[in-house]
Formats: structure tokens, sequence, C-alpha cells
């Protein structure tokens, strides 16, 4: 590759030093009468300033002495020789040369100064879109396969990232001098200075974007053991208020009938052995609720994402709660053709849930809508029960939420989604709302 980009590189040279110069005195030469020799030289110094500006300090002065060559033979007296009679044209040419070096040099400390300036921004620019890019990416893994391919491109250097270093002759730079167990990046070749100092500014970027990263991935863990802790004291709120009320009935009612110092009659004993029978049924529905739980977060652990008919979903939902709701009305602008993805028997019990607490606490009837929208990312899907609430009804922050609730956030949680259940004091309008999101393939 270096040998293919040497040619043209060499004729431009060629062309710059010497044949411009010629070219400039030729066309010169028809109308030399109409100029000086100082006038002349002055041309010259302007391709060499050019010349100066555009290539380099040697290239420079190789044009300057040319130069001085081409304005001496064709326009110093006698011509067309290097011959000088009038040593005035011998100081113009000293001053010439003089005048091509201090511009060579100038303009070489300039060159070199602008190259350091537009490499100082190309290296900023590099570090800052870096870092951007490594802050986007949420594993420790994505960050490296990416600080890897960026890089490596921009030092036009191979990288790859090693536990330990090689050996051989490369270039290896610890993540972290402070944690040789991180490894570090090995470079195939040997880098310069600044690309070195480059190397370890950009390291160190990473370094602290991965301790960003860990400490973002502990506080999510934190947060999960949080909202596990929060979960779990809700349940025992809910069974502490759910059974303490049938608990307290029956032991009372069974009290009273084993008390033989009590004289009861026949309707009372009736009237007790129901309140024992209808209590105990209450007792039976919070245990099913317990083991619907349990296997929800069973399940929970091996979700099944698949397309779901929502029409499909709220019948079998209904099904699930036969018979509560066989009277229950149901208004839905659900079309035929709405379709959602998610887990459908864990869907089916949440929404099978939030049907019961609007049965269990309404006027008998309920609507239900679906809403979806998407980005480029994330498609999310949302189910909207409202209905009137006639009865006193638990939302999902106050002390006495019941088990359904919970089921339904745990399902919620599941699908990367949340469940609320809100009352508007001033409407006595419930709305359970049950929102969940699906990554986009």
């Amino acid at each position: 590759m270096n040998q293919v980009e040497a040619k043209p590189r060499w004729y431009k040279a060629f062309f710059l030093a010497l044949i411009m110069p010629l070219i400039v005195v030729i066309a010169i030469y028809p109308v030399r009468n109409w100029f000086t020799t100082t006038d002349i030289v002055m041309l010259q110094l302007l391709w060499v300033t050019w010349v100066a500006v555009r290539s380099n300090r040697r290239l420079a002065i190789l044009t300057t002495l040319v130069s001085v060559a081409c304005t001496d033979w064709f326009f110093v007296a006698p011509n067309f020789t290097f011959h000088i009679e009038n040593i005035e044209y011998l100081v113009t040419f000293i001053v010439m040369l003089i005048v091509g070096f201090v511009i060579s040099q100038l303009a070489g400390e300039l060159s070199t100064k602008v190259r350091d300036v537009q490499l100082h921004a190309s290296n900023s620019r590099t570090l800052y879109e870096l870092a951007k890019d490594l802050n986007s990416l949420d594993t420790l893994d994505e960050q490296k396969k990416y600080f890897v391919q960026r890089i490596g491109k921009h030092l036009n250097a191979s990288c790859t990232f090693m536990p330990a270093a090689p050996r051989g002759n490369s270039e290896f730079i610890l993540l972290s001098e402070a944690n040789p167990s991180w490894g570090g990046f090995n470079f195939t070749k040997r880098l310069t200075q600044g690309q070195k100092a480059f190397a370890d500014t950009a390291i160190s970027l990473l370094y602290q974007v991965h301790e960003k990263t860990l400490l973002r991935q502990q506080s999510a863990a934190i947060s999960v053991q949080a909202e596990l802790e929060r979960a779990k004291n809700a349940l025992l709120r809910s069974l502490s208020h759910d059974l303490r009320t049938p608990l307290a009935t029956i032991m009372g009612a069974s009290s009273m009938l084993a008390d033989d110092e009590i004289t009861l009659s026949d309707i009372v004993i009736k009237e007790q052995a129901s309140n024992i029978y209808e209590q105990s049924k209450i007792l039976n529905q919070h245990f099913d609720k317990v083991m619907e739980l349990s296997r929800v977060n069973k399940m929970g652990e091996n979700l099944c994402w698949q397309t779901i008919n929502l029409q499909a979903l709220l019948s079998e939902a209904k099904a699930r709660r036969q018979q509560q709701l066989t009277h229950f009305v149901i208004d839905t602008n659900i079309d035929a053709q709405s379709k959602c993805i998610g887990d459908v028997t864990l869907l089916e019990i949440a929404l099978a849930n939030m049907l019961e607490n609007a049965w269990r606490y309404g006027d008998g009837k309920v609507s239900v809508e679906f809403t979806q929208s998407s980005n480029q990312q994330k498609v999310c899907y949302q189910l909207l029960l409202t209905n009137n609430v006639i009865t006193k009804a638990q939302t999902s922050s106050d002390e006495g939420v019941g088990l359904g609730s919970i089921i339904c956030d745990v399902v919620a949680k599941f699908h990367q989604g949340t469940f609320t259940l809100t009352i508007n004091n001033e409407t006595q309008m419930a709305y359970a709302k049950l929102i969940w999101e699906k990554d986009n393939d």
C-alpha cells in the first residue's frame, strides 16, 4: 500500500518543485520587458510561499533553489547561462534564497501546528463520540467490542482485548493499573508517543464507563431486591387483612356453637353455621389466590412470548371467572383483528383478576380499552378497565391491597410493565391499567 502511494507523491513533488517554476518563468518570458528582475523574483516567491503552505519545508526550499536558477537562466544577462555579471543580481538572488528559506521555515512550522491542531480536534471529537456511544451500551462486553472497533480504526492499528499481556513486539495497555485482573488492550504495532497518549486517555474513559455501568447494574439489583421486598410486604399485608375477618367470624361462630352454657335456637344455630360456611368459602377463595400467585411466579421464570388475539384473550379471561361474571356486562370496542405479544396464560390470569375486581366493587359492568404504541426500540401495550364504584375498593397503595391486584402487578413486572388501580373520588370511577412492553426484534 505504501509503495502504491509513494509514486503519486513523488510525481507531485517533481511537478511542484521543478516543473511549475519553469512554467512560471516561461509564461513571463514573452512579456519580460514589462517586469523588472525584482518583480519576477517576487512572482517566484509567491509560488514558493504557496508550495511551503501546501506541502512541506524541504520541498519549498527545493522550489526556491529551482526558482532562483530559472530566474538567472532566463532573465539575467547573459541569458541562458548561470553567469552573473552584475553584482546587484547576486544580492537579489541571495536575498531571494534567504526569504525563500525563511518562508519555508515559517510555513513548515505553521503546517506542523495546523496538523497538531487538526489531530487534537480529531482526537477530541473521537473521544466525545466514544464517550457518548459507550454510555448508550448496557453491557461491559458490548462496550469493549465497540471500543476495539472504534479505537483500532482511529489509530489505524489492529486492537484486541486480552486478559493478560502477550509476548512479542506489541503495545499492551491495561484497562486499569489498579486492577490488572481486568485485562487490557493489545495493539499489533508500536504506537507513537501521541498515539499512546490518546490510547491511554480513551482506555481511561472506557474504565470510567465500566465503573458507571457496574454501579448502574448494582443499583438495578438493589432496586429489584427492594421491589421484591415491597411485593412480599404487600402480600403479607394482604393476607393479614383478607384472612383476619373470615377467621374471626369463623372462630366467633364456632365458639358460640361449642359453648354448652349458651342456649341457641335452631334459627341462630342455622345462621351461625351459614356464617361459618360463607366465611370458609371466602378463605378458600383467598387460598386459591395464593396458589394462583405461586403459579404466576413459577410461570414468570420461563416467559413464553407469543402473538395473542385480544378478543380471544378477553373471552378466556372471563371464562376463568365464569361463576362470578355470568351476568357481568363487558363493554369493549376492541377490534377483532387487534393483537398483542405476551405470555397468553399470565395475561389471561391478570385480566381475569382485573375483571373480578370490577365485578366485586362495581355496578355490574365494565369498559375495556386496548391501545398500542411503538418506537424504534419497543412496542407498548395498554389494557384499561373502567367501572363505577359502589363498594369501597382498595388501590395498589392501600394496606388492604387484594391478592388479585398483587397478581396483576407481578404479571406486569414479568412483562417489563406496570399495573395501577386508582379511584377518582369525585366521579367514583375506578381505573385499572395494565401496561407492558416488548422489544422490537
